[in-house]
């Protein structure tokens, strides 16, 4: 997530349930959860990296009684989306195949000035034992690991948002009206559980929109479980307690909440320089020019690596990334801004005189499952997010597998080379441990776990309304003429960024929408 936006008026703001034990190495005791407030909702702010996910996250999708979404079927609507336009992988048979070309969602390659650091980053984690491929949706995933340039949702140096992409080029239709600065405060349902309309705040003025087929809901995994609540539709108690009266009991509105996990590591080298100011000058005279430079890419580096702790999974287990700071830059105080003072200023020591390597790690598939739940009925006051990582410990244990192998990097050729070293980290809660030791690491992964910004889960896709929210066909389990579009329907995560798998859900919903009524 592009942190420029962190706290400004195109930001949520929503933050974590500060427990008071996790997460003490952050302000507040809290997680920042950054959610895209602005048309094209997060895929305006993202970091635009594309990456699908496996067959065995759709086979699971699948399993839990959902027959629509077979890995078959959601790879055709992936296809169906994509206009991808990388030429140089174009040419390679199997790239060419799997990718679709006729959709609106353009993907490609970033142009990146950061190319050489990129490559830097990939040799080294080859010398681990990761197989560098040239395309992660492509590949598949056997052994200990994968690491290759990442895809972007960008053209010629610019973003392609879901707005830029799939709701701007409709704007000229008769069928489509964009309200914006508008609110929707409750979903109308009549006493024969069937949604007739939204009740939405447009410029402080309440106004009733009546729908005459269905009504639709695609805010997201944090404000769908909300709405879906505030109109009288979850867990009976929790509603009644909030004064909001029972329509339809669905216990599992806001429950299955699952995110990926972001740890960083610190890793301080003698490359790359200083930047000079005439080099950033001069990116911005060439973006203007014709798209290059700097500023046409993301800041994160454009690579991905996927690997596992068993080497016989047909699926990644974790994911890593990268973002290189040079020496004497402001930017890395931002990047950090969430992070305690004291804390900070203890990774940031060294990044007056030597470049700075932010390695990321996440868990793609946790065990942990946190809830959302609503703190008043009034739809202004952000419900409660309780993301409770580490709720399961094998979260804990797989993290600092994972943690300890990024650490290894230090002792590859090329870092190695560059004098690489982690700084010692003063983190109060973690002080007495041995620097690097599997305590030292499971104390710094609870304390300063934040978030990769992939929340989803909380109105799950299944047969069973007792444990579930939505059908097959995302409609709202005992309510007629209402259904969810979002990532909250996502029984699991995906290995991997949301945003692909998101997109693939609304094309196939689409279908479903014109299959019923057409």
């Amino acid at each position: 997530m592009e942190n420029d936006m962190y706290k400004t008026k195109y930001d949520w703001q929503y933050v974590t349930k500060n427990d008071g034990i996790k997460h003490q190495g952050l302000k507040d005791g809290v997680v920042q959860w950054t959610r895209g407030k602005m048309l094209g909702g997060c895929s305006s702010i993202n970091n635009m990296f594309y990456v699908r996910g496996q067959d065995q996250d759709f086979q699971t999708w699948y399993d839990e009684g959902n027959p629509s979404w077979t890995p078959e079927n959601v790879n055709a609507y992936f296809r169906k989306a994509e206009n991808f336009q990388d030429m140089k992988l174009n040419r390679k048979f199997d790239i060419h195949e799997t990718y679709g070309h006729d959709g609106p969602l353009i993907i490609n390659t970033f142009n990146s000035t950061d190319a050489e650091l990129a490559e830097r980053v990939l040799d080294s984690w080859e010398h681990l034992g990761m197989k560098r491929v040239p395309d992660i949706n492509v590949a598949e995933f056997k052994g200990y690991g994968l690491c290759a340039i990442s895809r972007a949702n960008a053209a010629n140096g610019s973003r392609q948002s879901t707005y830029k992409t799939y709701l701007k080029p409709a704007l000229r239709r008769r069928n489509v009206k964009v309200l914006t600065n508008a609110f929707v405060t409750k979903i109308l349902i009549n006493d024969n559980a069937q949604a007739y309309g939204v009740e939405v705040d447009v410029n402080g003025k309440q106004k009733i929109f009546f729908a005459n087929l269905e009504v639709i809901i695609s805010t997201g995994t944090i404000n769908t479980p909300q709405l879906l609540m505030l109109s009288g539709i979850g867990p009976e108690e929790h509603l009644l307690s909030k004064n909001i009266p029972c329509k339809v009991n669905l216990p599992y509105v806001g429950q299955n909440l699952q995110d990926h996990s972001y740890i960083l590591i610190p890793i301080y080298t003698d490359e790359p320089g200083p930047e000079k100011s005439s080099e950033r000058m001069f990116d911005v005279i060439k973006y203007l020019y014709n798209k290059t430079g700097y500023l046409a890419h993301s800041k994160v580096l454009n690579l991905g690596i996927f690997y596992s702790q068993h080497k016989d999974m047909n699926y990644p287990e974790f994911q890593s990334a990268a973002i290189v700071f040079r020496p004497n830059t402001t930017t890395a105080q931002t990047y950090l801004s969430t992070i305690k003072d004291n804390v900070k200023n203890s990774i940031l020591r060294y990044n007056s005189k030597k470049a700075l390597y932010m390695i990321s790690f996440h868990v793609l598939h946790p065990f942990s499952r946190g809830v959302i739940y609503l703190n008043t009925s009034n739809p202004y006051d952000h419900p409660i997010i309780d993301a409770n990582y580490y709720g399961d410990y094998r979260d804990l244990v797989s993290s600092v597998y994972g943690v300890k192998e990024i650490s290894k990097l230090v002792n590859t050729p090329i870092f190695k080379s560059l004098n690489a070293f982690i700084p010692r980290i003063y983190l109060p809660q973690c002080n007495d441990y041995e620097f690097l030791s599997d305590t030292f690491w499971e104390c710094y992964a609870i304390h300063l776990t934040q978030t990769l910004y992939h929340p989803v889960g909380t109105a799950k896709m299944g047969l069973d309304p007792r444990n579930s929210v939505v059908n097959n066909f995302l409609k709202v389990h005992g309510v007629k003429k209402l259904r969810v579009i979002d990532a909250s329907i996502m029984p699991y995560e995906t290995s991997g960024n949301t945003h692909a798998p998101v997109i693939m859900i609304g094309e196939m919903a689409s279908d479903m929408i014109k299959a019923e009524y057409l």
